[in-house]
């Protein structure tokens, strides 16, 4: 039976469309990727925050990437003081991400804390491990609600990139501060220009605006808004948040991303 031309029209581009959005997500997820940003309140230099991308594997057929991000804030600023280690293990599922294991720990003047997640999505089950210099502080199982998939607090900088390329609201399932939480978001994908000192020219880009249901590091919390390339890469280049202080904003200031150049806006 001979197909009439429009409806062949529409499977060929859909599937181009969905062709293009796989390839796109692709480049999301590198390992060797390192971005660093820093960390600002008004003009004030508050710390650095650093991403990178540390590994791929493949396990029951299920392909799974491992993360890294570190928070450290500078000697010296009045009132801010800190210093942690996050780490997350990544299923790689179709479209998005979820997470599998989290890690985080915390360095004090006078004792280390960890914190692990481990996300039994089989059973049912998270299981929550929390100790401080080697003292036990809690051991406890929380039930995953049927066909429930979670983000940890960095998976979701990977998977928020990953959902970049359509315009929607997403309405994220989160676990954080060993609660079942939440983050809104959603995209204009309308190309927009953003300036930094990294670059010498104004860098095109597409703008994610969101609300955290959670209180995370440093009380971030509420309303935030960021700035990814428009490009396949989505490198985030600026974002504002609501911290304990006011509002904070996080600028790129180092990367490591193979062939990867910021794209200039043009009118």
């Amino acid at each position: 039976m001979r197909m009439k031309f429009p409806l062949y029209i529409l499977i060929v581009s859909s599937f181009f469309t969905y062709s293009k959005n796989i390839y796109s997500q692709e480049k999301i997820l590198e390992v060797g990727e390192v971005l660093v940003y820093e960390v600002y309140y008004g003009f004030i230099k508050l710390g650095k925050v650093d991403f990178s991308v540390t590994d791929t594997y493949t396990e029951d057929n299920k392909k799974y990437y491992t993360a890294i991000a570190k928070i450290k804030s500078y000697e010296g600023v009045p009132f801010v003081e800190l210093n942690y280690i996050f780490s997350t293990v990544m299923n790689l599922d179709k479209k998005e991400i979820n997470t599998t294991k989290f890690y985080s720990t915390e360095f004090k003047k006078k004792s280390i804390t960890n914190i692990i997640y481990d996300f039994d999505y089989t059973g049912g089950e998270i299981l929550i491990e929390k100790e401080t210099d080697g003292n036990i502080e809690l051991e406890s199982k929380v039930t995953i609600p049927e066909n429930k998939k979670y983000q940890d607090g960095l998976s979701l900088f990977y998977n928020a990139r990953m959902q970049s390329f359509e315009n929607k609201n997403y309405n994220i399932p989160v676990f954080i501060n060993e609660k079942d939480s939440y983050v809104k978001y959603s995209f204009n994908l309308l190309p927009d220009e953003i300036t930094i000192d990294k670059f010498d020219y104004d860098v095109a880009v597409v703008k994610i605006a969101g609300s955290a249901g959670f209180t995370g590091v440093f009380g971030l919390t509420g309303e935030f808004a960021a700035f990814l390339s428009a490009d396949e890469y989505r490198i985030p280049i600026k974002a504002q948040f609501n911290v304990l202080i006011g509002s904070v904003t996080l600028e790129l200031i180092e990367y490591k991303r193979k062939n990867w150049v910021a794209p200039r806006f043009t009118n």
